[in-house]
């Protein structure tokens, strides 16, 4: 099954309803109709008879293209696909004005870098400014060594310059590069301003968390990048961090840090 929908760049969400006989897999997907790179979502779902699940879309494309097909048989075509447009949930988080300019380069960085691979030297996103700036880049090079680094984004501590790894990025969807810059973003522009330093994982991992989820971005986008940055190293504090993450999205979601105001 696939299927254009006009969502005219407007925030929303989309219930997703799957009606189909005894218990399947189902892949469902949305992207920005005809560009390469540009998954505004991406599921697995177990369904058994009938499910509905819920997408939501604080940014959306003109056109979201939308598939849907059995994981396991993909010639499978006995089953329904229902769509309703509902609004999105808003919370009332505190965003400063530099927050507010960071968060808007940032979304239109994710919806936009996939299209096309970076210059071999970099290529620059940035504030009109100049104040944030991103820098694309083919893969993360050690400086020192010339060895590559395997992260997907990383900032500099006196530049402010976050360096992106398009390898990387491209794999991910648009909520999951928001949520990854909202991390780097905020080890050097909200760990200071709460007496944590630059380099403190954790404050930078809630601090971004706060202004992601505030913005209505998924959390299943945001527990599936921090696993897969997390299962490239395994350590005892990576798993404490992603247990942290789990309470926090927990308790966000029980408006214990941002009343929902839809």
């Amino acid at each position: 099954m696939q299927q254009i929908y006009e969502s005219n760049s407007n925030p929303m969400t989309l219930n997703i309803t799957i009606i189909c006989k005894g218990r399947k897999r189902f892949r469902i997907w949305a992207e920005d109709a005809g560009k390469k790179f540009s998954k505004y979502a991406d599921r697995i779902i177990e369904v058994e008879n009938s499910r509905t699940i819920y997408f939501s879309f604080p940014v959306s494309p003109k056109n979201l293209f939308l598939g849907c097909l059995n994981a396991d048989n993909i010639k499978d075509d006995d089953f329904q696909f229902i769509l309703q447009e509902a609004p999105l949930k808003k919370y009332d988080i505190y965003e400063d004005d530099n927050t507010k300019k960071f968060v808007q380069l940032a979304i239109n960085f994710s919806q936009v870098m996939g299209f096309r691979p970076p210059a071999q030297q970099g290529t620059f996103y940035q504030t009109k400014d100049e104040q944030f700036r991103i820098k694309l880049l083919p893969q993360i090079i050690n400086y020192n060594s010339g060895k590559l680094i395997n992260t997907p984004a990383r900032i500099g501590h006196n530049t402010g310059i976050i360096e992106i790894s398009w390898e990387k990025f491209a794999k991910y969807t648009i909520p999951m590069r928001v949520c990854i810059l909202l991390h780097e973003f905020s080890h050097k522009y909200k760990n200071p301003q709460i007496g944590l330093q630059i380099s403190n994982e954790f404050g930078a991992d809630i601090n971004g968390l706060y202004i992601y989820l505030g913005n209505g971005f998924s959390k299943i986008d945001a527990i599936c990048v921090f696993s897969k940055v997390f299962l490239r190293a395994q350590t005892e504090g990576n798993m404490q961090r992603i247990r942290k993450i789990q309470s926090y999205i927990q308790k966000f979601e029980n408006q214990e840090y941002a009343k929902l105001v839809w």
